[in-house]
Order: structure tokens, then sequence, then C-alpha cells
């Protein structure tokens, strides 16, 4: 017997020498209308992949592609690019699906993918549900049927888009009252859920709000107000159910842009406004405004909250102080020479060091040789909304541009001194460092088909009885934990691995990306959004600057 299991362990090896190990994508897609947490969820299709890789010795995942709410009627996804960028330079040869319709819902482009792009490459395609592997020559059979699946999925797409869209057409045509996404701050559904009933308690909110501003409060002012008498805003009135801040309720200053939709919303003198947008699921097209004229107004549809005159006198004011602000903003413009940018180059990058406000771009004055002169300058935000929630600190534009300047311009000399030692480190120390790994992985796998030899034996002794089942499950149980070690220590060692070309390549990167400024003589909106991370503006003029490579020698 013995002689026959160092046979079929020679045998084994032999043909185990034969197998070719394919580098799989995972590929996973969720539409912007699935289940979350259903059979077509991120986790489960990763789930999926996942074991049916451990059944498959031959299939290793090493790339995963998750297109998150995108639609399977279009191949125009960032992760399907980027999947067959991969494929196309050999990064992976093998594309794994949960199924056909995650892949792709459009008949002709998913059978062409299948048929005819795949072979050409060299690429192995698994479906798993579908039970589909192209490397499998009793799926060939099966390519009709795979196209005819495809074909319902898109025609599934299709009708359903059509569906819903002539439902909205006809209830639109016909004035039909139908609840949106979310009920207007003021209003609640009512016991049938079936339309709109004032919810008492939010809508004083809005009668204070339109008596203010109808007495000439400005917006501001209101916003000030409401902040004063611990007001919640509609946001947290919707989660939280508190009209006002109570305990465990953080209180926040109300957007003036949210005072200016409450004053324009129509649906406050009982009439709605639908159809302002609208959306082809179906082409995968982004939603995209209605015309004014094309519009659908159903009137007198539930109970008003303020009077048609007192809510049509509003909306009079509102036009009479938008065009004031917009000469007085024609007057400002004319003085460009002060301004270092057209645009806020610097949102979404600038903030207040203390209360992580953004700071906001506006007008001021400072005086130059005994004039007035116009100026730029960024002010927090939370100071411009309420003088009680943060102190007047501010900067000049230009003063900020030439601090910037003058740093990045420093570490770009810095970042130019250290490049001939981070190519050595580069060419040495991080390939050494890939080496040691490669042959730690090399000795892992070869202590694990040792292992798997030994279990072979043993069974084999086991099957002969020659041992005893009780020692053999103790074996077994001691072989199981060996074997969870060793694929634990390769996942560690892989981890590493990782960590190590992602740093490589991020040093390359960041030299490539710092050093085209090389040459440029002043701040430009390009050097700001690769060099500068964030900004924090604090009390005294302190001003603290996060670069984009703090992280970068971190292996």
């Amino acid at each position: 017997m013995a002689r026959t299991a160092k046979r079929y362990l020679l045998e084994r090896n032999i043909n185990t020498a034969k197998i070719i190990v394919y580098k799989a994508g995972n590929y996973l897609r969720l539409s912007v209308d699935s289940d979350y947490t259903g059979s077509d969820s991120l986790e489960n299709q990763r789930r999926l992949a996942k074991e049916y890789a451990d059944r498959h010795s031959d299939i290793e995942i090493v790339r995963e592609y998750v297109d998150d709410g995108k639609t399977g009627t279009t191949f125009q996804r960032p992760s399907f690019d980027r999947m067959m960028h991969d494929l196309k330079k050999g990064v992976i040869n093998c594309v794994i699906v949960k199924d056909l319709s995650r892949f792709g819902r459009e008949y002709i482009d998913a059978g062409n993918y299948i048929e005819k792009v795949f072979p050409f490459l060299g690429v192995r395609f698994i479906s798993i549900v579908d039970k589909y592997d192209s490397e499998d020559p009793g799926c060939d059979k099966e390519l009709l049927l795979i196209s005819l699946k495809n074909l319902m999925n898109e025609m599934y797409a299709r009708d359903i888009s059509r569906k819903v869209g002539t439902t909205y057409q006809i209830k639109h045509q016909e004035h039909i009252f139908y609840r949106s996404s979310t009920v207007p701050y003021g209003y609640k559904m009512d016991e049938n859920d079936e339309n709109y009933c004032i919810d008492e308690a939010p809508a004083e909110i809005v009668k204070t709000i339109f008596r203010k501003y109808h007495e000439g409060c400005s917006k501001y002012a209101i916003s000030i107000w409401l902040y004063e008498h611990n007001i919640l805003t509609p946001r947290q009135y919707s989660q939280t159910g508190h009209v006002y801040c109570g305990e465990g309720d953080v209180l926040r200053q109300w957007y003036i842009s949210t005072i200016s939709r409450i004053l324009s919303n129509p649906v406050y003198i009982g009439n709605i406004v639908r159809h302002k947008t609208e959306q082809s699921f179906y082409a995968g097209e982004k939603s995209s405004p209605v015309p004014e004229t094309e519009q659908v107004r159903i009137t007198g549809n539930h109970k008003r909250i303020i009077s048609e005159t007192v809510f049509a006198e509003v909306q009079e004011m509102m036009k009479r102080t938008g065009e004031i602000y917009k000469e007085y903003r024609k007057d400002a413009d004319q003085t460009k020479k002060t301004i270092a940018f057209d645009k806020n180059v610097f949102h979404g990058k600038l903030f207040c060091g203390d209360c992580k406000a953004p700071m906001i771009r506006t007008v001021g004055y400072k005086m130059c040789h005994r004039e007035p002169k116009r100026i730029k300058i960024f002010k927090c935000s939370f100071h411009a909304n309420n003088k009680n929630l943060c102190d007047s600190r501010g900067i000049e534009e230009l003063e900020l541009c030439k601090i910037l300047y003058t740093t990045i311009r420093r570490h770009i000399s810095f970042i130019k001194g250290i490049r001939k030692l981070a190519d050595q480190e580069i060419n040495f120390s991080f390939e050494e460092k890939i080496r040691r790994i490669g042959k730690e992985k090399d000795q892992l796998q070869t202590r694990k088909i040792m292992a798997e030899q030994e279990y072979i034996h043993v069974y084999s002794r086991y099957k002969t009885r020659e041992i005893q089942g009780k020692d053999f499950q103790t074996f077994r149980k001691d072989y199981l934990g060996r074997t969870k070690m060793l694929e634990e220590q390769k996942a560690g060692l892989e981890q590493s691995e990782k960590a190590l070309n992602k740093s490589c390549m991020d040093m390359k990167k960041m030299f490539a990306d710092w050093l085209q400024f090389e040459n440029v003589n002043e701040l430009t909106e390009k050097m700001i959004e690769t060099c500068v991370e964030r900004i924090n503006v604090y009390a005294g003029g302190r001003i603290e600057v996060r670069l984009t490579y703090r992280d970068i020698f971190v292996t």
C-alpha cells in the first residue's frame, strides 16, 4: 500500500505542475435601485466569488472591480473600464461575476464581450450562478442560452424603464398627485399616506419665516433668529422628529439657501410642481432639468400654510433683492486686477482651524495710499452667518497665494534634492524587500505542499486501517490548523507586497506630480489641486498647510 500511495503522490505532483493558475478579477455591480442587503448585494457577490475561487485551485482572485450604483444597460462604467484596461495589460486573465445580469443587461454588447472580445484576449469568463465557464468545453453549447438570457435581461430593463416612465406621464397628464422622495418641511403624509397634511409644529416655523421676511428681515437675520431660538434645521427634523434642540441634538446653523427654498416653494400655498427633471434609467442617462413651460403644476392639492397674497408679495421682494445684489456683483467684479483667480480655487481645501467650517470668498477693503482698495478675502463661514459662532478671522487671497507658492517652492526643492536617493531606495531597498517576500511565499508554498502530501499519506493509512479513526481525526485537526496558519501568513505577505508596490508607485507619482512645477513662476490652479490637501486658518494669523505627499514614505 505504501508503494501505491507514493505512486499516487508522484502522479499528483506531476499533474499539479501542469495546472495553470488564472489571475482573476472579481467584477461586482450594484444598480441604483438594487436591494443593498439581498442576493445582489456587493457583500454577497464578493462572498460567492471567494467561495468559488476557494473551490478551484487554478483560480486566484488578484483584483476586485466595483461599480456601485451603476446601471447595467450601458458598459460605460468606471470600474468596468479599469478592468478592461487591466485585461489588455495582462494584469488579469480571468473575469468572475455572480451572474450575467451583474456583467450587463445590454444584449448585443454583452454577447460581443463574451463571444468575441474575451476569446480574442485569451480571457477566461466565469458566471457563477449561470454555471458558465468559458474554459469548460461543455459550456459551448450553452452560448445561445446565455445570449437569450442577456436579451431577457435587456428587455426587462427596457420594459421596467418604459412602464415607470409611462406611469409618471399618465399622472402628469391627469395632474394626479404622487409622493416625492421627501416631504416638504411643515407637512407630513396623511393617515392613508395619499396626500400632504399640515404638520403643526414645523408649520409654525414656516409661518414665522414668511412673516419675518415679509416684514423686512433679511434671510441672514432670519437664520440668526432660528439659531438663537434653538430651532433645528429641516434635515435634522426629518432625522430626529424634534423641532427644537433637545438633549443629544446638535444645534446647527440654517443655511441661507434652505431659507430661500422655503420662501420660494409654492407647496406652502397648496400647489405642487412636478416633472422638474427627467431621467432614463434604461439608457443610463443622468437627471436633466425640464423647461419651466413643460413642468406640471397641480393647484389646490392640499391645505395651504401661507396665504397666496403673502406668498406673491414675498416672491416680488425676493426678485427685487436679487436684482439689487446682481447689480452689486456687477460693480464688484470690475476690479479683476485685485483677484488672484477668477473663481474660488480653494473650495473644499480652505477651512477655519478651530470650528472646521469652510472659509468663504468675499469682498473686503483695505487702505492703500489713504484710499480704500477693494480686495478678495476669505472668512469663516460660521462667522459670516452668526458672529457668535466664531471670531472674525480672515485672510487676503493674494497673501494666501504668496504663502502657498513659497511653501510649495520650498518643498519642490526638497523633493528634487532627495530624488536621487529615492531612486536608489526604489531600485535596491524596495526590490530587495519584494524578493524577500517572494522567497518567503515560496517557502510557505513548499510547506503547504509537504503538509498536503503528509495528509494524503496519513489518509491512505487510515483508509487501509493502519491507524485508528481517533488518531486520524486528531491529525486532521492539526493539519487544518497548520493549513489555516499558512494561509494567514501568505495573506499577510501578500498584503505587505501590495503595500510595498503601492508605496513605490506613489513615490514615483509624487515625483512626477511635483516636479512638473519646477519651472513654474507663479501659483496656478493645477498646482493647488495637485500639491495642497487642506489649509487651516487659525486665530492670530497662523496657517497650517497640509501637502499631498506627507505619508508617501511610510511603508
